[in-house]
């Protein structure tokens, strides 16, 4: 399969709160992440096409942030190990808004990282 992503996913790995309008919260873990979107695991189980607002807090060239990225579910894979889930944000990245994970993917565009979930319309 052909990938077909407007931007590259690159190397990210954060702890993040998953939230939504009709769950639990829930701790997730972001591995890697793109100006479009990114790929958490996690032990719970959510639904295709939910939308979901993920809270990431860390530490970028030594000072902290918490930034805040909404997007919809758009790829699920179920593992005896976790479940892996492709989100869709609903806005690009932006470097007013989302400025430490808007720099993250600026500084590691050109380091490919090899995803084994597509969503259906191949963006990401």
């Amino acid at each position: 399969m052909v990938d077909k992503r407007q931007h590259i996913r690159v190397p990210f790995s954060a702890k993040a709160r998953l939230s939504s309008e009709d769950i639990i919260p829930a701790d997730v873990t972001i591995s890697n992440l793109s100006f479009g979107g990114l790929l958490f695991h996690t032990t719970s189980v959510f639904e295709l096409g939910k939308m979901v607002t993920i809270h990431v807090s860390g530490k970028f060239k030594n000072i902290s942030f918490k930034e805040r990225v909404v997007g919809k579910i758009v790829a699920v894979h179920r593992g005896p190990a976790g479940n892996s889930f492709g989100v869709r944000f609903i806005a690009y990245l932006d470097p007013e808004k989302e400025p430490s994970l808007y720099q993250w993917v600026e500084n590691h565009e050109g380091k490919i990282t090899p995803s084994f979930i597509r969503n259906s319309t191949g963006e990401g």
